[in-house]
């Protein structure tokens, strides 16, 4: 399960980009359809119904679960995709936010490419691919 949602402001005294969102991902399933590995340094799908362009800097309340913990990161991304309507192939309306090259989310990368170790290349879809 997956739920996104507008975020509380930010904890470092606006130094956030425009607009804050929170995504929480609940699945192992769920992990490996929101990941975009295709990026540089990774991203993730956000699925929403609101409005972004194309470059547009988001801060993204991160919270990954799984059987083991719950990890919480503030990362700083960038809008690269966009689904603007629900395809014929189940991929559901949202956005791909890009993560760029600092700590969080080089961190963020990294839980996302071990939680997914073995599946990364698999041949299932994705909510972009």
């Amino acid at each position: 399960m997956s739920s996104a949602k507008p975020a509380a402001p930010a904890p470092n005294g606006g130094q956030a980009p425009g607009r804050m969102v929170s995504l929480r991902l609940e699945s192992k399933p769920v992990i490996y359809a929101s990941y975009m590995s295709f990026t540089e340094y990774g991203g993730v799908f956000l699925p929403t119904a609101d409005s972004y362009t194309m470059g547009e800097e988001v801060l993204l309340v991160l919270e990954l679960v799984t059987p083991a913990k719950t990890e919480k990161l503030f990362v700083k991304t960038h809008v690269c995709w966009i689904n603007s309507n629900p395809s014929a192939g189940g991929r559901p309306k949202g956005i791909g936010l890009a993560f760029g090259s600092d700590e969080n989310s080089v961190k963020a990368k990294g839980i996302f490419e071990a939680l997914l170790s073995g599946v990364l290349n698999s041949e299932h879809a994705t909510y972009t691919m």
